[in-house]
Order: structure tokens, then C-alpha cells, then sequence
């Protein structure tokens, strides 16, 4: 039986409004115990280079999909603030691996902690969900996502 264009609009309407709040969600600045509200760009970026023991601006750009300037400005934010360093990499002359300082190191357990509290809140907010119903919602966003993907791309073109 398919599914009539009414379900499918109210369903985007659902969507868009988590969506929404989602976004209202990820743009608060939070102190992860340094004293400094840290924004989602930001503490991602710390999270990125605490997991890996340091990364290259390329790198970064790659897991984040975002410009190498756009990269190095975050950089230079949260080196001012004094979460990473910079370290010329030994192999690559010109390369830079950023690493985090004890600061950096602190917030990122901080955020570690927050996430396993956030994960473990929403398994039990979720309850009684089968791992089936969680597979049936990942392809039904996989679809989702896929359809947003065309239209973005009409609209690069």
C-alpha cells in the first residue's frame, strides 16, 4: 500500500520541527569544566583531535567536509582559547599536527562524559524500541537524506 501524500507531508512537518530544535539544541555554547562556553564546532573539533592523538588541518577537513580555511579559522579559535597546539610534523616539513594541551585534554574527557550521559538518557527515554523498529527508522532517514541530496544538488547546479 503506498503511503498518500498527506502522511508524507505531515511527516516532514515532524520532521522539520525536530529538525529546528535540533538545531537550536547544537548552537548552545557549553562549559565542559574550563571555564569557557565551548560552541558544537568547537568541542567536535576538540573531540576529533582527542580521539586520534592529533590530526592535520586536511584531515579535519575531511572528517567535517568543510574548506581547509574554514578549518584553520576553528583552529585558531580554540588555539587562542587554549584547547590545541600546533606541532610541526617531523616527516612533512611544512605540515602541522594539532594535538591537544591539558586544557583541551579536559575538555574532552568532559564531553566524552557528557556523551555517554546524553546516550545513556535517550536508550532509556526510548525504552521498549526493538532493534528492528531503530533499522526500519535508519532506512526511512537514509531516504529521507537521499531525497534532500537531490534537491541540494538542483540546487548547486
Amino acid at each position: 500500500m503506498a503511503i498518500e501524500k498527506r502522511i508524507v507531508r505531515d511527516m516532514m512537518n515532524d520532521f522539520l520541527r525536530l529538525m529546528n530544535k535540533f538545531n537550536k539544541l547544537v548552537k548552545r555554547p557549553i562549559d565542559f569544566g574550563t571555564g569557557d562556553l565551548l560552541y558544537p564546532g568547537e568541542i567536535h573539533t576538540i573531540d576529533e583531535i582527542g580521539k586520534n592523538n592529533g590530526k592535520t588541518v586536511t584531515e579535519l577537513c575531511a572528517i567535517f567536509g568543510v574548506t581547509k580555511g574554514a578549518v584553520s579559522q576553528l583552529i585558531a579559535r580554540i588555539e587562542e582559547k587554549g584547547y590545541v597546539k600546533k606541532i610541526r610534523n617531523e616527516d612533512f616539513g611544512k605540515e602541522k599536527i594539532i594535538s591537544l594541551t591539558q586544557k583541551g585534554r579536559k575538555a574532552f574527557e568532559a564531553h566524552a562524559r557528557l556523551h555517554n550521559a546524553v546516550d545513556d538518557d535517550f536508550v532509556k527515554h526510548i525504552g521498549n524500541v526493538s532493534v528492528e523498529e531503530v533499522e526500519q527508522f535508519k532506512r526511512i532517514l537514509s531516504k529521507i537524506e537521499g531525497h534532500v541530496d537531490k534537491y541540494l544538488a538542483i540546487g548547486e547546479k
